[in-house]
Parts: C-alpha cells; sequence; structure tokens
C-alpha cells in the first residue's frame, strides 16, 4: 500500500477518539412498549462450535385497571435471528409456530377482539423483532420466553462467542452457559467453569451496564462442515472455510473515480460514527480522486468533488460530520454512478422507503456501518465482489486492509451456483460461510473459493466432508436461503412462506404465533405445536371446511352486493321533501334496532357520547362572499350540480329511474363553500410550530426539538403540517418520511403518510406507499380502495376499476361495514372518466353510477378504532350512527367500529343552507399516534358524474376529545365549489 504523508488535524483527532479497534458487537437492550412494566428474570446460553442459542424469559407486568398490549422489541446484531419464543397460557409456557404473515396476523386480531390470549412476532425491516401480546391482563402479568440463535467469529483460538444478553441497563441476575464441545479458553477471568459431561457450565451475575463476557470453543484447523437431510429428500450442507494463511501483502489499485453514499436518514440520529468518518478519512489520505458524493434521505442528493490536499479530506469528513440525520431512507432510489471504479455506501443497509431491490453494480461495493440492519440487503449490494464491513465486529485497520487489499478469501457465484447461499461473499479474516441447500444433490456440493496468500492466488473446491448434524445448522441455511429470497421479494413471496413454516424462520411472508386453546387452532386452520394424531386431523379438517366456506361466502357476497345496490337505487329514485320537517326526528327512530353485543356496544358508546360531547350550536349565518383576492385563494371548483343528478344511459328495463327533482325553483344549480377547521393539539410544541412563519425558521426549531419528542410518530407530523402550509413541500416530505423511517411496515403509519402525501399532491410517493400497504395488509380491503383512489386518473384507470372490483367482491369480515357497496359506487363514478376500460356486470343495474349531488367520505389510519361520522344540515337535523337518514334525504353508511373505516354520507339533491360535518373519535386500543388517530375527510359534488369535484384533507384528533367541527358548507345558487378560508380558531363542541 502507498506511503502517505502524515495524517491531516481533524482525521488525527477521529483516530484518537476511535482508537484502534471495536472487537465485539454492541447488542441493544430489549425494550417493552406499553403503559406496562417489565423485568428479565431468566438469561442463558446454550453454545454448540459455532452456533449459539440465547434464551431470555420475561416478566411484563400491567399496573393499571384495565387489559393491554404490550409489544417487545427485540433488536439484534447482524450475527443473530430470532429463533423462536413462547407465551405463558394457563401457567404453562406454549411454543410460537411459523404461520403465513397474513394469516398470522387475521388469526391474532380475531383471537385478540374476544380477549383471549395470542402473541405474534414479526420481524421488521432491521434486523429486529416485535412481539405484539394481549392480554396483560388488569394487574396481572405474562411470562415471554425468547430464544435468539447467534454465530461466532473464527479466530485463532477457534469459535469465539461474545455472550451479552440485551438487558435494560438496570437489570442484574444470574446468567448462565453451556458449551458441549471441548473449551479452547474459558472467556473473561471470573468465569469458572465446571465439567459436565462432554461439556461444560458457567455461572455469572450479569447486568445491563456490565459488558459482555466472552468464550472460545474448540474448532478444526480446516473446514468445518453439518448436514440436515430431510424425509422429502432435500439436503442442507453448512460448510465454514477459515483464512489459514497469511493475507496478501498486494494492494488492489486505487481507484480515479469513487463513489461515496451516505447515509444522513432519521434512524442515523445519535448513533456514533466516528469510525466510518476515520475509516474515510485513512482510506481518501494521499489518492487524489474525482468523487461522486451521494447524500441519501428521502431522496438522494448528489454533489460532484475533487479530493486532493488533506483539507479536501478534512472538509469532506467536517461536511459528513454536519449532516442532519433526517428523513426516510431512499436506498432503493440510489443507482451507482457508471463512471465510477468503487462505491463505498456508510450506512446499515435498511432501505425503508419502497422501491425496487437496487440493482447490482459493476463496480465492487462495499457496505460500512457500526452495524448492519438489514443483512440481506447488504449482501446483495456487495455481490458485484465487494464486502459488508460492521464496524461493531471488525477493526479499523482490519475495515482499512478489507478497502485496500484483495480479500484473503473470496466466493464468486455463477449461474450454476443458485443453490449456495452465503453469509458473505468474502472475508479478509476469520472464515467464509455459506449453505448448499438442493434436493439430494447427486454428488456433494462443491464450493469453489479464491483464497490469496503472500505466495500468490489459488482456486479450491470445498466441500462438506465429515460433516455432523445440527439443528441450528439447518436453521442458518434456511435462514441464509430466505434473505436471499427477500432481496427481490415480488417474486418469491410463495417460496419465503413455504421456507419460513417449514423451518421456524420468520421473514417477509412468515410470522411465529402463539393461540390460547386447541380451538382456536382449529378454527383458524394452523397446526398447534405438538399436536397429536387427533387435533392434527381436526385441524386438516378445519382447512377442507374453510374452503368450502370460502366459496360459499364469494357466492354470498354477490347476492348482498346486488341486494345492497338496490337498495341504493330505491333509495335514488325516492323523491324526498325539501322544505321544513315538521317535528324533530327522534334519534333512532326508523334505524335498524341492534340487538345482542352490537346493542350493548352502542348503549355504551351512547354513554360515553353523552359524556363526553354537547351538541354542537346551530348554523352559523352564510359566509359572506369572498373578496377578490379571497375567491382567488379559493380556487373556485366548477360544479355541475344541475347535470350531476341524470342518471347514464341504461339499457335493461330491470329497473326505472325517475328523474332528478329539484329542492326550489332558484336552486336548480346550487353549489357549496366549505370551511375547513383546524383541531386545536395538546402538545407543548404547538405553540412553537405556530409562531413560526417561514419554513426555514421552522425547521431549526423542528431539529432543536427532535430530541425531546423525536421518538413521537405525532410531532413529526404536526411539523411537517406546518411545514406543507408554508409551502416548503421538500421539508415537508423529509419530516414526515420520518413515520416511515419510524414504522416502515405498519399500515397504520404508512396510511397517514400516503394521506397527507395526496393532499400535498406528491402522487407517486403516495402511490408507492400504498403499494407497500397492499403488500403488508392484504386480508383489509382498505388497502385495495386505497390505492384504487389514487390511481384514478385516465392514465391508471383500468388498473383502479380492477382494485375497485376486488373490493367489491371479496367477503370481507362483518367488521368492515358496508365497504363493498361503497367500493361499488367508487367504481361506478370511475367507471364515468374511464370510458374504455370493460367492468364485469356491464349493463346491470350494479354498474350505474347513480349521481349525487353532496357525498361525505370518512376514513381514518388505525385498525380496531371507532370514529363517527357527524352530518347537520339545514334542517338542524343531524345524521350519525344512530340516525341514519335525514328528513330530506340524507343517507349515511353502517356504523364502522372495527377498522379504518370509510364512513359515507350521501345527499342527491341538497337542500341550499348551512351544513356542518364533525367528528366524534370514541377511541382506540390501538392509537399510537400520541393517542391520536389521522383521519381524512373527502367532500364531493357531482360523485357519479364525469365532472364530480372534491376537497379533500386530513387532521389528527386526540381520543375522547368530543364532537369535533371539521367544516362547514354552505349550498347557494352561483354554481361553484369555492373553499373558504377557515376561521381564525379552533372551534369544538365542548
Amino acid at each position: 500500500m502507498k506511503t502517505t504523508p502524515a495524517v491531516s488535524a481533524l482525521a488525527l483527532a477521529l483516530a484518537c477518539a476511535m482508537g484502534a479497534s471495536n472487537a465485539n458487537a454492541q447488542v441493544q437492550p430489549i425494550r417493552v412498549d406499553g403503559d406496562v412494566q417489565s423485568s428479565v428474570t431468566q438469561l442463558g446460553w446454550t453454545v454448540d462450535g459455532p452456533f449459539a442459542l440465547r434464551r431470555i424469559e420475561l416478566v411484563v407486568r400491567n399496573p393499571h385497571d384495565r387489559p393491554l398490549e404490550a409489544t417487545v422489541r427485540l433488536p439484534l446484531a447482524a450475527n443473530e435471528r430470532l429463533r423462536g419464543y413462547a407465551l405463558d397460557v394457563e401457567g404453562r409456557m406454549r411454543d410460537a409456530v411459523p404461520v403465513e404473515r397474513v394469516q398470522a396476523r387475521v388469526a391474532f386480531e380475531e383471537v385478540e377482539r374476544r380477549g383471549v390470549d395470542p402473541a405474534l412476532a414479526e420481524k421488521d425491516a432491521d434486523n429486529s423483532y416485535r412481539i405484539r401480546v394481549f392480554p396483560v391482563p388488569a394487574h396481572g402479568e405474562r411470562r415471554v420466553r425468547i430464544e435468539v440463535a447467534s454465530l461466532g467469529e473464527r479466530r485463532a483460538c477457534g469459535w469465539e462467542h461474545t455472550l451479552a444478553g440485551g438487558l435494560p441497563a438496570s437489570s442484574t441476575l444470574q446468567a448462565s452457559a453451556t458449551v458441549s464441545l471441548m473449551l479452547a479458553h474459558g472467556g473473561d477471568a471470573g468465569l469458572a467453569w465446571t465439567r459436565r459431561g462432554n461439556g461444560y457450565t458457567t455461572q455469572w451475575a450479569a447486568s445491563g451496564a456490565r459488558g459482555a463476557r466472552t468464550v472460545c470453543i474448540h474448532a478444526p484447523a480446516g473446514d468445518a462442515a453439518f448436514v440436515s437431510r430431510f424425509d422429502d429428500g432435500l439436503q442442507m450442507h453448512w460448510l465454514e472455510v477459515p483464512v489459514t494463511h497469511a493475507r496478501a501483502t498486494t494492494a488492489t489499485a486505487f481507484p480515479s473515480r469513487l463513489e461515496i453514499v451516505w447515509d444522513a436518514s432519521y434512524s442515523m440520529l445519535g448513533k456514533d460514527r466516528r469510525a466510518e468518518l476515520e475509516l474515510l478519512a485513512n482510506y481518501l489520505r494521499g489518492h487524489p480522486v474525482d468523487l461522486t458524493l451521494r447524500i441519501l434521505r428521502e431522496s438522494v442528493q448528489t454533489t460532484r468533488l475533487r479530493i486532493a490536499t488533506p483539507s479536501d479530506i478534512d472538509a469532506l469528513i467536517a461536511r459528513l460530520r454536519a449532516e442532519q440525520a433526517d428523513g426516510a431512507t431512499a436506498l432503493t432510489a440510489w443507482q451507482a454512478d457508471p463512471r465510477a471504479e468503487r462505491v463505498l455506501v456508510f450506512s446499515d443497509a435498511v432501505a425503508t422507503l419502497p422501491g425496487p431491490t437496487p440493482a447490482n453494480a459493476h463496480v465492487p461495493v462495499f457496505v460500512i456501518s457500526r452495524g448492519i440492519g438489514n443483512p440481506a440487503l447488504a449482501r446483495w449490494l456487495t455481490r458485484s465482489g465487494g464486502q459488508v464491513l460492521d464496524l461493531s465486529t471488525t477493526s479499523g485497520d482490519a475495515a482499512l486492509r478489507a478497502l485496500t487489499d484483495a480479500p484473503a478469501l473470496s466466493a464468486r457465484l455463477g449461474p450454476l451456483d443458485g443453490n449456495w447461499h452465503l453469509e458473505r461473499v468474502a472475508a479478509n479474516s476469520g472464515a467464509l460461510r455459506g449453505c448448499h441447500v438442493a434436493n439430494a444433490p447427486s454428488t456433494p456440493p462443491q464450493l469453489r473459493l479464491m483464497q490469496r496468500s503472500a505466495s500468490g492466488t489459488t482456486i479450491r473446491s470445498h466441500g462438506s466432508d465429515n460433516a455432523r448434524t445440527s439443528e441450528l445448522a439447518a436453521f442458518w441455511c434456511a435462514t441464509w436461503q430466505a434473505e436471499d429470497l427477500e432481496a427481490q421479494p415480488e417474486h418469491n413471496r410463495t417460496q419465503l412462506a413455504e421456507l419460513g413454516q417449514r423451518f421456524g424462520v420468520p421473514n417477509a411472508e412468515t410470522s411465529l404465533l402463539v393461540l390460547e386453546t386447541d380451538a382456536d387452532y382449529i378454527r383458524n386452520g394452523i397446526l398447534p405445536p405438538e399436536a397429536d394424531a387427533s387435533l392434527h386431523a381436526e385441524v386438516m379438517a378445519a382447512r377442507a371446511a374453510a374452503e368450502a366456506d370460502k366459496a360459499k361466502a364469494w357466492a354470498d357476497n354477490r347476492v348482498a352486493i346486488a341486494a345492497g345496490w338496490q337498495a341504493r337505487i330505491d333509495w335514488w329514485n325516492t323523491r324526498f321533501p325539501k322544505d321544513a320537517p315538521p317535528a324533530p326526528k327522534i334519534a333512532g327512530e326508523g334505524d335498524e334496532a341492534p340487538t345482542g353485543d352490537a346493542a350493548m356496544r352502542r348503549e355504551e358508546r351512547n354513554q360515553e357520547y353523552s359524556q363526553l360531547s354537547s351538541v354542537i350550536p346551530p348554523p352559523s349565518p352564510p359566509p359572506p362572499a369572498p373578496s377578490a383576492m379571497a375567491a382567488a385563494d379559493a380556487a373556485p371548483m366548477e360544479a355541475p350540480l344541475a347535470d350531476a343528478a341524470q342518471p347514464p344511459a341504461y339499457r335493461s328495463n330491470a329497473v326505472a329511474l325517475n328523474a332528478p327533482g329539484t329542492a326550489t325553483a332558484n336552486a336548480a344549480s346550487p353549489a357549496i363553500t366549505m370551511q375547513l377547521q383546524a383541531l386545536a393539539m395538546d402538545s407543548p410544541y404547538i405553540a412553537q410550530l405556530q409562531t413560526a412563519q417561514d419554513a426555514t425558521t421552522l425547521y431549526q426549531r423542528y431539529l432543536d426539538l427532535r430530541s425531546q419528542y423525536g421518538q413521537s410518530p405525532a410531532f413529526h407530523f404536526d411539523m411537517a403540517q406546518r411545514l406543507f402550509e408554508l409551502h416548503d413541500p421538500v421539508l415537508g416530505w423529509r419530516v414526515l418520511s420520518n413515520l416511515v423511517e419510524l414504522m416502515p411496515t405498519q399500515q397504520a403509519a404508512l396510511r397517514l403518510v400516503a394521506y397527507r402525501l395526496q393532499e400535498a399532491g406528491m402522487q407517486a410517493q403516495a402511490i408507492a406507499l400504498l403499494r407497500r400497504i397492499v403488500l403488508i395488509a392484504p386480508d383489509e380491503p382498505q388497502s385495495f380502495r386505497d390505492l384504487a383512489l389514487a390511481l384514478s386518473s385516465p392514465a391508471t384507470c383500468r388498473e383502479a376499476l380492477d382494485l375497485f372490483q376486488h373490493v367489491v367482491d371479496s367477503p370481507w369480515d362483518s367488521r368492515f361495514a358496508d365497504i363493498g357497496l361503497i367500493a361499488l359506487a367508487e367504481r361506478n363514478d370511475l367507471r364515468t372518466r374511464c370510458p374504455n376500460a370493460s367492468i364485469r356486470d356491464a349493463g346491470e343495474p350494479t354498474a350505474l353510477a347513480l349521481p349525487v349531488g353532496l357525498r361525505v367520505i370518512l376514513r381514518w389510519d388505525l385498525n380496531d378504532t371507532d370514529i363517527d361520522l357527524h352530518v347537520t344540515d339545514p334542517n338542524n337535523e343531524e345524521v350519525h350512527y344512530a340516525h341514519r337518514s335525514s328528513y330530506q334525504g340524507g343517507a349515511l353508511s353502517r356504523d364502522f367500529t372495527g377498522g379504518y373505516g370509510p364512513e359515507e354520507f350521501i345527499l342527491r339533491d341538497p337542500k341550499p343552507g348551512d351544513y356542518q360535518v364533525s367528528v366524534v373519535y370514541f377511541g382506540s386500543r390501538l392509537a399510537q399516534l400520541a393517542r391520536g388517530a389521522t383521519i381524512n375527510i373527502s367532500l364531493q359534488t357531482g360523485f357519479g358524474t364525469p365532472g364530480v369535484k372534491q376537497q379533500t384533507i386530513s387532521m389528527r384528533l386526540l381520543e375522547r376529545t368530543g364532537n369535533v367541527l371539521v367544516g362547514r358548507f354552505h349550498v347557494t345558487a352561483n354554481g361553484q365549489l369555492e373553499v373558504a378560508p377557515a376561521p381564525a380558531g379552533p372551534d369544538t363542541a365542548d
């Protein structure tokens, strides 16, 4: 390697701060979310050669008077994976079983609603896992046992294992370890090992404040191999090839053009990145280079630089240190500079924004970070010949050698090597590991590797000779195979699900589930752990019955949709009076009478309603006509309501459509003006948010407040909302995208972000998130409906119609009230603007677009949430869940208490006068956004015609804040829809 001048001042400071080495991974502590208390009660390891299994048992306690859900957060190091877990059920620990991801979540939520005891473990995007437990009983506790598999490092002593418990800082307990092979050394001083059979055991006092212990197990001098064979012929050959020669002394040529990708996303906030900066400074020292610098956040910013002097290096390092960590990670938006000869990606390889997996670069790519969050994506990025350099387990000197010297041991997988799945493609020290997975290979599998030494380069084939069996070896083979498949998840969903279920590997398509009783397993068609023959037969029979029930449900749904649509046609054909009603209608009169649990639930909500809200005051007088300037800002929208009521041509005589009626002689062409109402929030930062009058000032305040409120999704939403109001969509999107960074796999967060992006006109980003939601939650009709609404433009209307059709045709759970009928109305409305696209029921009554003059549609972002839509008309008659039809013909869809909405209000011919829209948020067990939910309300005119117009807003509500006024509408005769300025202050009924 070329000798270089003295270290520059900044690089020297970094080197002194970091030291020469950082040998062991930093295991992050387990965290339990929810208003509960937790403690670790047991901690132990079983070590078998290169494999280790950590067992943690924790107790979650609920000090409150109501049952709660708790979420155990398990962040793991790059060499760790979740192996399994168990939950106490009636005093006995019940092991989780692998289940297809969507089926597992549906079963969890179905059982959860009945108040019994499920638990669900899912893999997140950053090599962390979350285990949802419900219920933790009031003043009670639950026990959870977790198993984490890990791999030791190949050292001179053998296989060295780091025994890090991941305990909270305040935890102290007795830990234990058992090893099954000969000890090479006993690890830290003070560990007293006792011989037991062919192995050894030890105990010690562990605490969250104490560093990790180490132990080294004897390993063979050469290759190590393990094998697993299965009855169906599948074989898994696990192979480890150690680096046995001194590293090569010849350096690789330094590139003349270099690309650096610097991850400055929100997940990097607070991380110690000195080791990365020190490595970069040392690598660049003495090498003039043309540099392409990419700053990676929610977008990729590119700068081209010339690095020629130590001061240039100092300036670059100072710039990277000053980059504010903010925004989601758009790693999928990055493509390597075709002119670069080498790429250094300083990132944990966690891509939180959706997009296709980055294509392989044609030059070596090195992924460098202190902790790799997504090992699978990191490996994918380095397949072109680079390496993954985890600075939590690799010293700075070793990482520098990996960048400057040819790798001591590397693999080049060709098209015939598709059955090999490697932990990494190159190793500079330690070993290279991989698995061959195939059905009964005709010959022992061989892996060709290039090994460099001082005497030159040799290519040798390595096989799994003298292999012994190991269950954990099979687990790691399945894990690496799944992670290779996850690099292209769209194409491998079925294989991922099958692999995960067979080997208990949580992945993008497989979760781990615990249910309470045999009946729960039978009802959901899930095989429990250790099922006997009788129970196995019952589960298989339940699966067959479920398939028959599914076919019947689809047929019944078609009949129900046709009947529901006929009822809507009958309503549309009815002429409702537009004069004053003779007397106020009694709430609930004429509506269906609920029975059983529904009646009890409604009575409870009525009592809550009477306590939470007072009656909204009568509608205010019509707002004055806006001035010329205000009218220009109000963005008038043409709304030809006289034409809106004309039905489309209909060729069948199955039903007759009446001509539209008119309310009064001078109201044949009414229009609606709307005043949107902002809700006052109670967060302490709101005052600072409102006083900032420019985006730059607000963003600086936001950066100052992050340390205090940064883990609250509501904080980021509120700040982003204000940035959009201040007309800075770039910063608004950056801050809003932090919700995706914080919760990349939670559909509630993604829905919230997508709704706000649609308001801001950022359709491409919104559609990408909505497509991800379809993959995350295909069991929820809102996933398809939301995407269909976003795709309702001429270029994509064909896809949107198909999505609406899926919502209409599918027999959804009964808690998704009326969503099939609402989607049918929206499909027919879109069909008026997508005339060349065919629909299956063309010419049938269900294909009729039934135009309405006024439509209000409410949806929200949280599952299992109860929010009600209220509309008050000029007769001062309030339509809501218990009084769903009005004197003048307003109609409200059925109450939606178990999902995300929608609730729909329609009025064919709106009577001139003042209207008010309000919502009542009763509450949600899943209100993660600062105990609130975000609603999305659209006001539409001309719905069901090519001239439909709408205005949409999103706003955040707090639980139990009463009847909140959202907007006022005024029907006039001027023929336009104008959005008037919102009132200056908050307005609620409380």
